[in-house]
């Protein structure tokens, strides 16, 4: 496009020159400076289009960092999670071993009572609070359930989510 305009600006100038002036050694200059002329517009073109690419190069850099960057943020909440559900599973296994503690001690206040009837009142108000206990470690149980539940969602979205990134950082990587 810039080639046109130049070259009909050209004939626009040798268009209006008078006669006179045309001879051969101010040919051969016309005919010099437009040679000129055409390298330099050829020059600015390539400058153009290598400035362009490398534009497009810095653009691709600035998202690999902003990938990466997501990267290791995404990784370092996604093993932030994975120590979170280790401890709330650590309290699950606690909880089930107290759980199983307390029906143990409920069936051995059973057992006692069906030896010795006497101490099935005595019992009977331990009973009742080893029942509200166990109660209260179920309920509690169920919620860490849930929790770990919640905790594998979320990393397994985090990880949807890494892939993806990864994704886009290898397609655009050259190692």
């Amino acid at each position: 496009m810039h080639r046109l305009w130049i070259g009909l600006a050209l004939f626009c100038f040798l268009a209006a020159m008078p006669a006179s002036a045309a001879d051969s050694d101010t040919a051969e200059l016309i005919a010099l400076e437009i040679r000129n002329l055409s390298t330099s517009v050829d020059r600015l073109t390539q400058l153009l289009y290598d400035q362009n690419q490398q534009d497009q190069q810095d653009t691709v850099l600035r998202k690999l960092d902003i990938a990466v960057a997501y990267l290791n943020f995404r990784s370092r909440r996604i093993e932030m999670l994975e120590r979170d559900k280790q401890s709330s599973q650590s309290v699950k296994n606690r909880l089930e071993d107290i759980i199983q503690q307390l029906e143990n001690r409920q069936s051995q206040m059973a057992d006692e009572e069906l030896n010795d009837p006497t101490t099935k009142e005595t019992n009977e108000a331990a009973r009742e609070e080893t029942l509200e206990q166990i109660k209260m470690m179920k309920q509690r149980l169920a919620r860490v359930n849930d929790s770990l539940i919640d905790y594998d969602n979320q990393i397994v979205e985090l990880r949807n989510q890494l892939d993806t990134v990864e994704g886009f950082v290898e397609r655009h990587l050259e190692l």
